[in-house]
């Protein structure tokens, strides 16, 4: 799908939706157009004011057919707010029968953003929620789909000059999307690493660690996670390198379990049908570097993708198994199911001792108890430096669906990683604060002075349901969130 910013004064044809502000009537480029009042009198017979939710469909006496599409009053953030109104203009282009479409925004003319416009907000939720993955439907639909939306406005030139950088966001979510939807034995480790090569990112620099290497390095936990699976395990590395050369870089680490059937431990049927996703923290970091690359930043920021199939065969590892870490400590290995939080253990330390980082971000659907605590609605946020959380948390509140909440840290979880044979057990005892035993034994991968961050997707890196601006499946979480901490930073 692609879009045009065209002036709203040009010849109005073929289908046009308009979002209607509640309360304020036909807009008014439209009432310039219906000489004979033919949408007012429609609004009025069907008892359309323009509240959240409410549609209006009007064939006109030239031919126009106009789908009003009622978006209530501006809530909270108004940049947000506009792009959850074009995600629900997305659900309109879904039924449209025509290749091309007009989005007629006269009516938001009196809404007012701090930064980019109206307009380009509005048309960066709308893409959001027209995404659709579609790969594999070998029956093509009978009639055809948009390719092209029209956004019309009172100033297009300024509207498409704002959207540049949110396409540049959007590109990145598509990424992560298309990453994370991709069934298993299509996106294994090797082809996931062909598929990051082939975007060919702007000043981005790939390097891959394969077996031997990661043996090498005294990367075991990682290794131990892959040893039951046929795919060879690697650590895709990316590095964009366009800040000052005395500054340490951010680096991020995603997630990259490709497919998770549990190990030893393995999951009960009902568990295992998403676990193509169990790899959308490393779709995400691939997302933000992309977005990151498009928009050009003046930063350095490294991503890392440890990249592993969990698997159960005659390799694979047992339950009390102690392995060494890359950092020397002992990991007795209480479930097998507990693999994400042993890959990102080594691929944080490798990320520290290579690039000296002063901030790690992590991201990772870790712990599948999150949608217990939030539901669909956050991710979990756990950190070691009040000033990074505070800048993610800006940068949450800044996105229409990357939404973040911190949780504690308490000592005592350390304690319940405590085990009788080794430095530390990969679960706490009890099965309580799974999430935050998670997050705390990550932290012992944490260098002294490095500020760290953690990022528990679970419960929001693909959805049962559509949102507005996330359609059911994978929904990208974290691209708009880091890409917006890293443009936060560029602006401060």
């Amino acid at each position: 799908m692609k879009f045009e910013f065209k002036n709203c004064d040009g010849v109005l044809q073929g289908t046009l939706i308009a979002p209607v502000l509640e309360g304020m009537g036909v807009p008014p480029r439209l009432v310039r157009e219906d000489k004979e009042e033919t949408l007012a009198r429609a609004m009025t017979a069907q008892n359309f004011t323009g509240k959240k939710g409410e549609f209006c469909t009007v064939l006109m006496p030239t031919g126009l057919c106009v789908t009003l599409a009622g978006v209530g009053k501006p809530e909270g953030a108004v940049e947000t707010w506009l792009q959850t109104v074009g995600g629900t203009l997305a659900t309109v282009l879904k039924s449209v029968r025509h290749k091309e479409v007009m989005i007629c925004t006269s009516g938001l003319s009196d809404v007012k953003v701090k930064t980019a416009t109206a307009a380009a907000y509005l048309t960066f939720g709308l893409g959001l929620g027209a995404y659709s993955f579609d790969v594999y439907k070998t029956k093509k639909k009978e009639t055809p789909e948009v390719e092209l939306v029209r956004i019309l406005s009172s100033d297009p030139e300024s509207d498409e000059t704002a959207f540049e950088s949110l396409f540049a966001v959007l590109n990145g979510v598509y990424e992560a999307r298309d990453l994370s939807s991709e069934p298993a034995n299509m996106l294994p480790p090797a082809e996931f690493v062909e598929a990051v090569k082939a975007l060919k990112m702007k000043n981005v620099t790939l390097k891959v660690l394969d077996k031997k290497q990661m043996q090498k390095l005294g990367m075991n936990l990682l290794l131990t996670v892959a040893q039951g699976a046929a795919e060879a395990p690697y650590l895709l590395i990316m590095e964009y390198m366009k800040g000052k050369k005395e500054d340490a870089p951010v680096v991020l680490v995603g997630k990259g379990v490709c497919f998770d059937s549990g190990g030893m431990n393995l999951k009960p049927s009902a568990s295992l049908t998403h676990m193509k996703y169990d790899m959308s923290g490393g779709a995400a970091v691939v997302g933000t570097l992309h977005a990151v690359s498009e928009l050009g930043l003046k930063q350095n920021v490294v991503g890392l993708v440890p990249l592993v199939e969990n698997m159960l065969s005659d390799r694979a590892a047992h339950t009390d198994d102690v392995i060494q870490s890359m950092n020397g400590k002992t990991v007795e290995i209480a479930n097998t199911d507990a693999e994400g939080r042993l890959i990102l253990a080594d691929a944080m330390w490798y990320g520290q001792e290579t690039y000296h980082p002063q901030t790690l971000i992590d991201i990772a659907t870790l712990t599948g108890v999150m949608k217990y605590v939030f539901g669909s609605q956050y991710a979990g946020l756990f950190t070691n430096d009040k000033g990074l959380g505070s800048a993610l948390k800006k940068a949450s509140d800044e996105t229409v669906m990357d939404q973040i909440w911190e949780l504690p840290l308490h000592p005592d979880y350390e304690k319940m990683l405590s085990s009788d044979i080794a430095d530390l057990s990969n679960i706490g005892k009890g099965g309580e604060a799974g999430s935050a035993t998670a997050a705390m034994f990550l932290k012992n991968f944490v260098a002294d002075g490095v500020k760290w961050a953690h990022l528990d997707i679970a419960s929001v890196g693909w959805l049962s349901a559509d949102k507005p601006c996330a359609p059911k499946g994978a929904t990208g979480f974290g691209v708009q969130l880091l890409t917006q901490y890293f443009i936060n930073r560029e602006n401060a």
